[in-house]
């Protein structure tokens, strides 16, 4: 619980100093991470961050930490953005007596490309815990997070000079709802507020 506290107080910390991405979309918006998130492929209509129009992405996890993704947007006036990134996490708390939910860290690294280029490396922590009924499982989860934002182009966010490079802090906050059916799929939804502004519904099949 030591490590959870201290990563809550540098995400309210870093809050007052954020400032959210622009011009580009954004790969973890929303990250579509929460402390048992399934397995297997996973396909997505997307409405990104920064992006005017739908998109849509695709992720693959397996059974270790690391999840990966890539995806196309539409930015508006016909120009589309490719999008992805790894993302990676871990178990901090398990749900018991003391404490009812899990508690896991994660991070990431990913890529946008568009009328810009942008790179950006979530920090944060996922929270949630899962549920079973009888034929589905359901696993709501909330993500705050921290993001490093670098934005190279003409409309990265300096002075309109052509050379508008921009390095940011942003904070986002996911939510997030897995409903697990039998034989392994899923049906999720994930929703990012704050410097993110996105969502994402899609389906995933689960390896097993």
């Amino acid at each position: 619980m030591r490590k959870a506290s201290f990563v809550f107080v540098a995400l309210a910390l870093a809050l007052a100093f954020s400032t959210p991405l622009k011009a580009q979309v954004a790969w973890d918006g929303p990250l579509l991470v929460g402390p048992e998130t399934p397995t297997g492929w996973g396909i997505y209509l997307v409405d990104p961050s920064s992006s005017d129009g739908i998109g849509v992405l695709t992720t693959w996890r397996g059974g270790g930490p690391l999840g990966f993704r890539i995806g196309l947007a539409d930015e508006g006036s016909d120009d589309l953005s490719i999008y992805g990134g790894v993302d990676i996490s871990g178990r901090l708390v398990n749900a018991g007596s003391e404490f009812p939910l899990h508690v896991s860290w994660v991070g990431g690294a990913g890529f946008g490309v568009g009328d810009d280029f942008a790179v950006s490396f979530p920090l944060g922590l996922v929270i949630g815990r899962a549920f079973q009924a009888e034929t589905v499982g359901l696993s709501p989860y909330i993500g705050p997070r921290l993001v490093l934002d670098a934005v190279f182009g003409r409309n990265g966010g300096g002075q309109g000079d052509g050379n508008d490079d921009d390095i940011n802090l942003g904070f986002a906050v996911d939510f997030g709802l897995d409903l697990n059916f039998d034989p392994g799929w899923a049906v999720r939804f994930g929703v990012s507020g704050g410097d993110r502004d996105a969502i994402a519904i899609g389906v995933s099949f689960n390896v097993r």
